[in-house]
């Protein structure tokens, strides 16, 4: 569930470069090139960073879910982040670097697996 919805961000992060590369293409070809277009397509660097920082956000979201679930009596478990990330050779920065996606719903079964059973969390 929690890949499909980062799969989801990717592919309309993807389809909203393509756009924009095409409105920038239209730009340049009505008035050339010039030192100021109105219309910024994404650098690869700026598509890393906003995909670095959507990671690292839905990451903590998924820990933040796990550890309301599994409350007992309101009183939410402590999440070692480094270990679960450990455990389920979850890597932002590797994943990035690989060109690859980190697998968040790994990420959720490790977290399910450490902190015990829970109904109708998702």
């Amino acid at each position: 569930m929690f890949n499909h919805f980062i799969q989801t961000f990717i592919d309309a992060q993807t389809a909203a470069w393509r756009h924009y590369s095409a409105i920038a293409a239209t730009e340049k070809r009505l008035f050339g090139e010039t030192p100021d277009p109105a219309v910024r397509v994404a650098s690869t660097e700026q598509v890393i960073s906003e995909q670095r920082r959507t990671y690292q956000t839905l990451a903590t979201r998924i820990i933040w879910k796990a550890r309301t679930g599994f409350a007992t009596r309101s009183v939410r478990p402590v999440v070692d982040r480094a270990a679960i990330f450990r455990l389920a050779g979850f890597d932002v920065e590797r994943s990035l670097a690989l060109g690859e996606v980190p697998d968040f719903d790994r990420l959720y079964a490790v977290l399910q697996a450490q902190l015990g059973p829970v109904e109708d969390l998702l």
